[in-house]
C-alpha cells in the first residue's frame, strides 16, 4: 500500500461509512418515524422526561442531527415549549454516545468482511422485492446501511492500521490536548457528524496512530464541533431556531472544556475505578461518562436556562414559524399552520369589535379565551394595518401549504390543509366586508336619532352574543357532526337577524324616522354584516 493510497482508503472508508449511516436512518425513519414524531410532540415539561426523551431517540435514530432537525421543526410550529426542545437537544448529546459503543463492540471485535457483504446483499434483496411493503423496504435500507458502515469501517481500520510504520506522530504531543481538541471540532463541523468523528478516532486509536489521551481530546473536540448542525439549522427562520443553536453551544462549550481541563487528566485514575483496560472501551465510556455528568449538571438548571435563552433573539417576526424546517415534518407543519389560523380568528374577530365598540371582556368568554383575545385585541395596531396583516397572514398559509404539499401527506392531512386554507380565505373575506362598512357603522352609531340607534344597539348584541360562540366552537374539539351542526345553528340565527334588522329599517322608513338618503347605507350594513358573519362561518364548515 502506498502512503498517498493510504489517505485516499480513509477518505473512501469514511464516505462509505456516512452513505451508510444515512440509508441506516431512511431506514429507521420508514420503521418508526412516526411514532418518534409522537414521542417529540407529546414530550413533557420535565427536565428529566424531555432528555430522557432525547437520550433514547437520539439512540434509536443513530443520528443527533435527525434530533436536532425534529426538535427545531416542533419547536419553531410551537409544538415544543423551548423549555422541552432544551432538554430534549441536550439529551441527545448523551444518545449519540451509544453509536460509539455500538462501533467499539462490533466494528473492532468481530470480522468485519464476513458480516459487511452478507448484510449489504441482504438489505439490496429486500429492497428488490416487487411490491415490497414500507415495513419491508425500510428494513432492506436499514440493513444494507448497517453493511455499508461495517464496510467502511473495515476500510478505515485497515488503511489507519499502517499509518504508524509510515508517519511518526509522536511530534504532535508536544502541543497538549487542545491540538487534537479543536482537530476533533474541525472534523465533526466539516463531516456534519459526530458519529462518524468517533470512528475515525477509534481507527486511529485501535491502529495505534495516536494513544488513548489524544484520542479523549479529539472526541471532546468533536461533541464541540457537531453543535455546527444545529447551527447551520437556525440561520433563517424562528427565533426559538436560534435560541436552541445557543443553547446547544454553549452547554457544549462549558461541559467539553470542563472535560477537557478537569476530567481528561482524571482519564488514568477514572479508567482504574472501572477497571477498564481496553483502549476502545475506555475512549467510548469516557465520551458517554463526560456527557452523563454534563446533562447531570445542567438539568437542575434548566429551567432558568431556557428562561434565559428564550430573552435571545426576540425580536424575530412571528409569521417566520412557516419555516422550511416545519414544513419537512407534516405533523409539525400543521401544527404551525393551524396556530396561524388560530390567530387570524382572533383577528377577524377583533376587527369586529372595534367596529362596535366592544371589549373582549364583554364577551363573557373562558378566562383562559378572554385572555388569547385581549393579547390580539390590545396590540397597538390600526383597523387597516390589522387588515393588511391578515391578508399577509392568508398569502404565508399559501405559500406554506404549497411547501408543504411537496411532502407525502396522508389524506387525512391533505384534507385538514385544504380546510385551513379554504378557511384562510373566508377569514379575510368577512374582515374585507366589515372594512367596507367602516364609515356607515361609524355614522349610524353617533346617529342623533333615538330609533337609528336602537338600530345600532340591535347589531351591537347579535355581534357580541355570535362571536362569543363562534369563539367557543373554534377551540372546542367536537366531533365534525356536531360542530356542523352547532354552525347551521349559527347561519341559521344570522339569517334571522338579517332579517328582523331588515324589518325595523323598514318600519322606520315608513314612519319617517329615518331619512332618504340613510336609508340606502344602513341597508349596506344590514347585509354586509350578515355577509361578514355568513363568511366567518362557512370557514367553519366540516368537510
Amino acid at each position: 500500500m502506498s502512503l498517498l493510497s493510504t489517505p485516499f482508503l480513509v477518505l473512501v472508508g469514511l464516505a462509505l461509512f456516512l452513505f451508510g449511516m444515512d440509508r441506516l436512518e431512511s431506514g429507521v425513519r420508514a420503521l418508526g418515524y412516526d411514532t418518534f414524531k409522537r414521542w417529540i410532540a407529546s414530550s413533557t415539561a420535565s427536565p428529566v422526561r424531555s432528555a430522557g426523551l432525547g437520550i433514547v431517540i437520539t439512540a434509536l435514530l443513530q443520528s443527533s442531527s435527525l434530533v436536532s432537525l425534529l426538535v427545531l421543526a416542533f419547536a419553531s410550529a410551537g409544538v415544543l415549549p423551548l423549555f422541552n426542545a432544551v432538554g430534549v437537544i441536550l439529551g441527545a448529546n448523551l444518545g449519540t454516545t451509544v453509536t460509539g459503543w455500538i462501533v467499539a463492540s462490533i466494528g473492532f471485535k468481530l470480522s468485519l468482511s464476513q458480516l459487511a457483504l452478507p448484510a449489504m446483499a441482504g438489505g439490496a434483496a429486500l429492497q428488490l422485492i416487487p411490491g415490497g411493503r414500507r415495513w419491508l423496504q425500510g428494513s432492506g435500507r436499514a440493513v444494507f446501511g448497517l453493511g455499508l458502515i461495517l464496510f467502511g469501517l473495515d476500510s478505515m481500520k485497515d488503511a489507519v492500521a499502517a499509518l504508524p510504520e509510515r508517519w511518526d506522530l509522536t511530534a504532535l504531543s508536544a502541543y497538549g490536548p487542545w491540538l487534537y481538541f479543536l482537530a476533533g471540532a474541525l472534523i465533526a463541523a466539516i463531516v456534519q457528524s459526530s458519529s462518524a468523528t468517533m470512528m475515525l478516532t477509534l481507527a486511529a486509536l485501535h491502529g495505534g496512530l495516536i494513544e488513548l489521551p489524544a484520542a479523549a481530546a479529539v472526541v471532546i473536540g468533536a461533541d464541540l464541533g457537531t453543535t455546527s448542525t444545529t447551527a447551520l439549522g437556525s440561520l433563517t427562520g424562528h427565533a426559538i431556531k436560534r435560541q436552541l443553536a445557543l443553547g446547544h453551544f454553549l452547554f457544549n462549550v462549558v461541559v467539553d472544556v470542563g472535560a477537557l481541563l478537569l476530567l481528561l487528566p482524571l482519564l488514568p485514575v477514572l479508567l482504574q475505578l472501572l477497571g477498564l483496560a481496553d483502549p476502545l472501551y475506555s475512549l467510548v465510556a469516557f465520551h458517554s461518562i463526560f456527557n452523563l455528568l454534563g446533562l447531570l449538571v445542567f438539568l437542575p438548571l434548566l429551567r432558568p436556562y431556557a428562561d434565559w435563552l428564550g430573552r435571545r433573539f426576540s425580536s424575530a417576526r412571528e409569521e417566520d414559524r412557516l419555516s422550511g424546517h416545519a414544513a419537512r415534518v407534516p405533523e409539525a407543519a400543521l401544527v404551525a399552520s393551524a396556530a396561524l389560523l388560530d390567530e387570524m380568528r382572533l383577528d377577524t374577530v377583533v376587527l369586529a369589535l372595534h367596529q362596535f365598540h366592544l371589549r373582549p371582556e364583554q364577551l363573557g368568554l373562558h378566562p383562559e379565551g378572554e385572555a388569547l383575545l385581549v393579547r390580539r385585541y390590545d396590540l397597538h395596531m390600526r383597523v387597516p394595518d390589522r387588515y393588511a396583516a391578515l391578508k399577509a397572514r392568508e398569502a404565508d398559509l399559501l405559500r406554506f401549504s404549497m411547501e408543504l404539499q411537496q411532502q407525502a401527506l396522508a389524506p387525512a392531512q391533505v384534507e385538514l390543509l385544504q380546510r385551513q386554507v379554504r378557511e384562510a380565505r373566508a377569514l379575510v373575506y368577512s374582515s374585507k366586508t366589515q372594512m367596507d362598512i367602516r364609515e356607515n357603522i361609524a355614522a349610524l352609531r353617533h346617529a342623533q336619532e333615538g330609533d337609528l340607534a336602537g338600530l345600532y344597539k340591535f347589531h351591537r348584541q347579535f355581534v357580541k352574543t355570535l362571536y362569543r360562540k363562534y369563539l367557543e366552537l373554534a377551540s372546542a374539539a367536537t366531533p365534525g357532526a356536531v360542530a356542523g351542526e352547532q354552525v347551521a345553528a349559527l347561519l341559521r340565527a344570522n339569517d334571522a337577524h338579517y332579517s328582523e334588522a331588515n324589518e325595523l329599517l323598514h318600519a322606520l322608513a315608513a314612519a319617517s324616522a329615518v331619512a332618504e338618503p340613510g336609508i340606502s347605507s344602513i341597508l349596506n350594513v344590514n347585509r354586509d354584516v350578515h355577509h361578514s358573519v355568513k363568511d366567518l362561518l362557512h370557514g367553519r364548515e366540516v368537510g
